[in-house]
């Protein structure tokens, strides 16, 4: 049975020699981030070349010692350490971007020398014996942090050291892990691949590569070793882990477009889900009755708790929190026939289940995954208004793929005739990129993202390679528009992109390593919001929810009674582009690679890993990106992906 990581001075001790684990530092005071003293000149972290490797099977290079440069520096707590100089100066930008975020991050550990491992080993012989030091104890040279390139980090809070910990919520480590490549590091070991590092998962251990390889591995999800030994397609991110050209030719006939007359068949077949939303046919009004079912269907997407299950600003909901909050949709105050305003976003909106801002968690420490949060929703994206609620904040609002309370500073009521200049225009540029930052003005930059269309006020670009499109702006409560230029290049397309398998692949792969983010907070995409954006920006209206989705499916399999053979089998039919399902999740089929594995793009939250935990218990880790797989990861804490499956579905 595994122990606490940090309970036993033994495994801390062996830790360090094999190069893994951190320790805990005493004595605090002030930072000092300023180099203490410089070692010899040398070569730089990131000469050209592939990193260098070391491990339990690759040895140190006999002359790198001399030639590295190191600097010694202090952490917070005052206690000295020796640093490759490149890769101290990229720590303290990761420092500091964490800062930002609330989590302080130190160094516990760095250099180490091949004599003083050599010291440390014959110490540990003759306390503990020739066996111990085979079993425990990395042989000197074969250590990473002989580099200086490997550090040893840990997260301070209140004044003192932390360690991880193994439970079910992101841990301050986990999201370091994510910030990692954008300052040129990795984490050097991470959970599930011991079998190809040598070493069990280690939050703390993170190694300097250089930004842009640090990308490449993070993006595809690869170790050191698996990147170093994956060819030159993996090196150029153009393997199946990485680029949408891998799976594009494996898929020939992938290119094929559907005709306009199939695409107008398909959608008018996907409006008979009584969900879906003609927005250019939209009522003036709407009875009573019906805007209370829209409105309880809505209600009924909020997980409802018990208050002491739900949490609000840390501390348990109050159960007469949540009255009033279900007392603010003012449901008995609509009138017998309702008539319906038209509104256009101004803002990147959110759309909640319930009137009220404030997010609330299953837990006390959550900030993530808020259970009022419906999706988000695109500036300049057409609303019908159904509500107000109570106290005047919220507007209850109906879109093309969603139904929700949205706060009413974010949106700009307008006529029905300009409105359906958005609704329905008929020239317009669509966002081709994962994300984009359109500039209103000196004072005003809106995020869109994949799919979000804006109508053209003409309909070629301008002499200088600009389009022109019209955004809303609402000033001084009166609805504007404001005449934006933007670029015509690879993120923006003339209205929808073709409809093809190879274009969902790539639209697709400009998401991956993108942040997940729960009903599209934090700026990014969660598993449904992925899947319809990239069919947005083919045209297509897919629900923005995974298990509504596959009521948007023309072509629906059931894999939930069949065994892995069976949905192997079944899977093996699908065509790139399609979707599979698990209980409230939803993939991208992708293809088959050389070994006939089925493989999915995913925006995913988290993952298991059986006998990684505490006491070898599973692990669950929060990877909160957008990730390619195959479909034997582990789903649960005991069973895989496939094993999960409940359906596939395509639209044809």
């Amino acid at each position: 049975m595994r122990k606490s990581l940090y309970s036993v001075k033994k495994a801390i001790t062996i830790a360090l020699l094999a190069g893994t684990m951190s320790f805990p530092a005493s004595g605090i005071m002030p930072w000092n981030g300023t180099v203490a003293a410089a070692a010899q000149t040398s070569v730089s972290a990131t000469a050209a070349g592939d990193p260098l490797l070391v491990n339990k099977t690759h040895k140190l290079p006999d002359n790198y010692e001399s030639e590295v440069s190191l600097v010694t520096v202090k952490n917070c707590f005052g206690k000295k350490f020796r640093v490759e100089r490149e890769t101290y100066r990229h720590f303290r930008e990761l420092r500091e971007d964490l800062l930002k975020s609330g989590i302080q991050l130190e160094l516990e550990s760095a250099y180490r020398s091949v004599a003083r491992q050599r010291e440390l080993t014959e110490e540990l012989r003759a306390s503990e014996g020739e066996d111990y030091v085979k079993n425990y104890v990395a042989v000197p040279g074969y250590s990473e942090h002989h580099t200086g390139l490997a550090l040893d980090v840990t997260i301070v809070k209140d004044g003192k050291t932390t360690s991880d910990y193994y439970g079910t919520e992101e841990t301050p480590y986990q999201v370091m892990h994510r910030r990692l490549a954008d300052h040129g590091f990795i984490l050097r070991y991470p959970p599930g691949k011991a079998g190809v590092t040598g070493y069990e998962y280690e939050s703390w251990h993170i190694r300097y590569v250089g930004q842009e390889t640090a990308r490449k591995i993070f993006r595809q999800g690869l170790t050191l070793e698996e990147y170093l030994a994956g060819g030159d397609e993996t090196r150029a991110a153009k393997g199946k882990y990485g680029a949408a050209e891998y799976w594009t030719r494996r898929n020939p006939g992938g290119d094929a477009v559907i005709s306009e007359d199939a695409l107008a068949e398909l959608r008018a077949t996907m409006r008979q889900n009584p969900l879906h939303v003609d927005m250019a046919a939209y009522p003036d009004e709407w009875p009573r009755d019906a805007v209370r079912r829209k409105m309880a269907y809505a209600k009924s997407c909020f997980w409802y708790f018990e208050p002491e299950e739900v949490f609000e600003n840390g501390a348990p909901l109050a159960r007469s929190r949540y009255w009033q909050v279900v007392d603010n949709c003012a449901i008995n105050a609509l009138p017998e026939r309702q008539a319906v305003r038209f509104a256009l976003t101004t803002a990147r909106a959110n759309l909640r289940y319930l009137p009220a801002s404030t997010g609330w968690y299953e837990s006390a420490n959550d900030t993530h995954y808020d259970l009022l949060q419906g999706v988000t929703v695109n500036p300049a994206e057409p609303l019908a208004v159904l509500a107000e609620s109570r106290d005047k904040r919220f507007c209850f609002v109906e879109m093309r793929n969603f139904t929700g309370w949205v706060e009413r500073d974010a949106i700009a009521f307008t006529t029905r005739d300009k409105w359906m200049e958005y609704a329905a225009p008929e020239h317009f540029l669509v966002i081709t990129g994962d994300r984009k930052d359109i500039r209103v003005d000196d004072a005003l930059s809106l995020p869109f993202s994949m799919g979000a269309r804006l109508p053209l006020r003409k309909p070629e670009p301008q002499a200088d390679g600009t389009w022109l499109v019209s955004v809303p702006r609402e000033v001084n409560q009166s609805f504007h528009e404001a005449a934006v230029r933007i670029p015509a290049d690879d993120t923006v397309h003339k209205g929808w992109l073709p409809y093809s398998e190879n274009n969902l692949i790539r639209q697709a792969f400009r998401f991956l390593g993108d942040l997940y983010g729960w009903g599209g907070l934090e700026g990014g995409v969660d598993c449904s919001l992925f899947t319809a954006d990239v069919y947005r920006s083919v045209g297509i209206d897919l629900w923005a929810d995974a298990g509504e989705q596959q009521k948007d499916m023309t072509r629906l399999i059931p894999l939930e009674a069949m065994d892995d053979k069976g949905k192997l089998a079944a899977i093996a039919g699908l065509r790139p582009g399609d979707l599979l399902f698990t209980e409230g999740h939803v993939m991208m089929y992708l293809g088959r690679d050389d070994s006939g594995n089925p493989f999915v793009i995913q925006a995913e939250s988290s993952r298991w890993f059986p006998g990684e935990g505490e006491e070898d218990k599973a692990l669950k880790y929060y990877t909160r990106r957008v990730k390619v797989d195959d479909l034997f990861f582990y789903k649960s804490s005991e069973k895989k992906c496939l094993e999960r499956l409940i359906s596939a579905g395509g639209l044809r």
